[in-house]
């Protein structure tokens, strides 16, 4: 009777390979498959403490809030901008000689941020929270007035408040990963839920060969266990292969 291969030791594997084991086993354990075979909750385990250890030995990739932090960014930057723009042109162009006096004076503090939308995250939530509170003081409130921007210091300060919402659920995340569990704690977790999952597969398997004896069933669970397995033999002989090199490098006593 067929059934999952897992009392074997996985001590030996190294991270790299433990966790390419866990990925590979997921991914032939469908979920559509362990929903419709009864053994969801056994593959959820499994997932959770797989993508547990995915974060730990991959702390630099991708942060699901990327997308969102670039498009506050971009979109603050734009702002800033386009008020710095307008504010060029009053100063150096505008025929009104006082709306024109009234661009000199707010140029001086847009140049003061200099070209903030390429400093750093940080330093740029720093300068454009600044450069908020400064435009709404004298003189540079009533010069926003005179060009009709009085609206300027908080469309600035909004955009960037926005931003720092998003950056700080980031950082947030990375506060985590670089605080969160380590290999050494996550390999048994995950070893420990695959070992379940192939219980749980196997008990199901001879059940309907002993019992039920539903035909589809029994294909769906020879196909995961084949699958499965079939990782299993490649995942111990390349932890053999890399074990018995290892002895061989010894130095002999």
């Amino acid at each position: 009777m067929k059934e999952i291969l897992y009392n074997f030791s996985k001590a030996r594997a190294r991270n790299a390979q433990h966790v390419q084991f866990a990925t590979d086993v997921l991914a032939a354990v469908p979920e559509e498959t362990a929903t419709a075979q009864g053994f969801a909750p056994q593959r959820t385990v499994f997932a959770s403490a797989t993508g547990d250890e995915q974060d730990c030995f991959q702390p630099d990739r991708g942060y699901l809030g990327t997308e969102e932090i670039e498009a506050s960014d971009n979109k603050r930057d734009n702002i800033f901008y386009f008020y710095k723009h307008l504010i060029e042109a009053y100063a150096n162009y505008c025929p009104d000689e006082v709306k024109k006096n009234a661009g000199r004076t707010l140029l001086f503090a847009i140049q003061e941020a200099g070209d903030v939308a390429k400093s750093d995250y940080a330093s740029e939530t720093a300068i454009l929270s600044d450069l908020s509170a400064k435009l709404k003081q004298e003189p540079y409130a009533a010069a926003l007035a005179e060009i009709g921007l009085s609206d300027a210091p908080t469309v600035i300060a909004e955009a960037n408040d926005a931003f720092n919402a998003v950056y700080l659920k980031r950082s947030a995340e990375e506060r985590d990963r670089k605080l969160g569990a380590t290999m050494k704690t996550l390999r048994p977790v995950t070893d420990d839920a695959f070992n379940e999952l192939a219980k749980a597969i196997n008990a199901l398997y001879a059940a309907n060969e002993l019992v039920t004896k539903d035909a589809e069933k029994s294909t769906a669970l020879e196909k995961v266990i084949d699958d499965v397995n079939a990782i299993v033999v490649r995942f111990r002989k390349t932890i053999s292969t890399a074990s018995s090199a290892s002895e061989e490098e010894e130095p002999a006593e």
